[in-house]
C-alpha cells in the first residue's frame, strides 16, 4: 500500500539543518500493522507525519496505491487526509465539546453526510469502543484509557485506509495499555485497516506489528518480520532496545561453569513446542542444564528462549550447536 523512496527531511536548529530522516526507504503492505521503534529523536515520529504530510519531505516519494502524495494539490491533499486517520499520543481532544461532539467533527469538516448519518456513525464508532454511555461526557470526565477510546473513534469516523499512532499507549498505565492493544487489534482484523505506529516500546511492537522498522539517527537501521528482529537483532540500536526490554534470555550474572558452555536457543512457531533439546541430548549423549528460559508471543508467533549449559564444552558444545542448527534452531554460543 505504502512505498518510501529516498526519503529526505532536515529542520533548521541554531542556523544549520539538522538531518531528521536520511534516505529512508520503506515497503508497507495492505492491512498489515507497521511499528517504527527507535529512541527518543531517532526520527519515528516525524517519518510518521510525513504519511499525511504533516510534515514535508525535502527530497524523495510517498506512494500510496501508487499516487505520489508529495505532488498532491490543495484539494487532492484534503481527499487524501479524509482517508487518513491519526491518534495521538496526549489524545488531542476538544476539551469544551463532548464525546459525541469530538467524534462528529471530522465527519461535519468532511461534509458527506447529512445529520441523522452522522448520529448513526457517531453511535456506531461509540459501540466498537465501548463508550455508548459516555456519549454525553466530557474529556475531563474520562480516564485516560477513556480518552484515547475517543480518539481512535474520532481517527476511524471518515472510514480511513490508513490509520496512524504516535506513542498511543505511552501515556497509559500497562493494563489500560493492553485494552487499547487489543482493540487496536480488533479495529485491524475487522476492517482490514492499514495501521502505522510509532512506539518505544517493545511490548506494543510485540504484540501488535506484523513487521517492524527500526531507526537510529534519522536512518533506518534494521527492517523485517517483527519476530525475527526482536529475538535475532543484528544491529546494535535494535540489539540496546530487545535487552532493556528483557525479552531475550540473558545468562544469570553470578552463573560459574567453569567446565561448561554456554548455548542460547531461540524456537519459533511449531518449534516451541517440541521436544527437541530432549532428543538432540539423546543423539548426542550429551548432559545439558537449564540455566534460563522464557517463553511468549510476538503477535502471532509463539517463541521460547532456552539458555543451556553444555557439559564437556569444547567437541560437545560444537556437536551441539550443529545439531540445533541442523533443526532450525537459531543457536548463540554465548560462552
Amino acid at each position: 500500500m505504502i512505498r518510501i523512496e529516498h526519503l529526505n527531511k532536515t529542520y533548521p536548529v541554531a542556523g544549520r539543518p539538522l538531518l531528521a530522516l536520511d534516505d529512508i526507504n520503506l515497503d508497507i503492505g495492505q492491512g498489515e500493522i507497521y511499528g517504527l521503534i527507535g529512541r527518543s529523536g531517532a526520527g519515528k515520529s516525524s517519518l510518521l507525519r510525513t504519511l499525511n504530510l504533516l510534515e514535508r519531505p525535502d527530497s524523495g516519494r510517498i506512494l500510496v496505491d501508487g499516487e505520489d502524495i508529495t505532488r498532491l494539490d490543495a484539494a487532492g491533499l484534503r481527499r487524501y487526509r479524509r482517508q487518513v486517520g491519526m491518534v495521538f499520543q496526549h489524545f488531542n481532544l476538544l476539551g469544551s465539546q463532548t464525546v459525541a461532539a469530538n467524534i462528529r467533527l471530522p465527519l461535519e469538516l468532511a461534509g458527506e453526510l447529512d445529520r441523522a448519518a452522522i448520529d448513526r456513525r457517531i453511535d456506531e464508532l461509540l459501540d466498537w469502543v465501548g463508550l455508548t454511555e459516555r456519549r454525553d461526557h466530557y474529556p475531563a470526565q474520562l480516564s485516560g484509557g477513556q480518552k484515547q477510546r475517543v480518539g481512535i473513534a474520532r481517527a476511524l469516523a471518515n472510514r480511513p485506509r490508513l490509520l496512524l499512532c504516535d506513542e498511543a499507549t505511552s501515556a497509559l498505565d500497562p493494563q489500560t495499555t493492553r485494552s487499547i492493544l487489543t482493540l487496536l487489534l480488533e479495529i485491524n482484523r475487522r476492517l482490514g485497516l492499514t495501521v502505522v505506529l510509532v512506539s518505544h516500546e517493545i511490548q506494543v511492537v510485540q504484540t501488535l506489528c506484523d513487521r517492524i522498522a527500526v531507526l537510529e539517527a534519522g536512518r533506518v537501521v534494521e527492517q523485517g518480520r517483527t519476530a525475527d528482529l526482536l529475538l535475532k537483532p543484528a544491529h546494535a540500536a535494535t540489539r540496546s532496545l530487545v535487552a532493556e526490554s528483557g525479552l531475550i534470555a540473558e545468562p544469570p550474572p553470578d552463573l560459574a561453569l567453569p567446565s561448561a558452555g554456554l548455548l542460547r536457543l531461540t524456537f519459533t512457531g511449531a518449534h516451541t513446542y517440541q521436544p527437541l533439546l530432549a532428543s538432540v541430548a539423546r543423539t548426542l549423549d550429551i548432559a545439558f542444564n537449564i540455566v534460563q528460559g522464557q517463553v511468549g508471543r510476538i503477535k502471532d508467533t509463539p517463541y521460547g528462549q532456552l539458555i543451556v549449559a553444555v557439559e564437556g564444552h569444547g567437541t560437545a558444545l560444537g556437536a551441539a550447536r550443529r545439531a540445533f542448527q541442523s533443526q532450525g534452531i537459531h543457536c548463540e554460543e554465548l560462552a
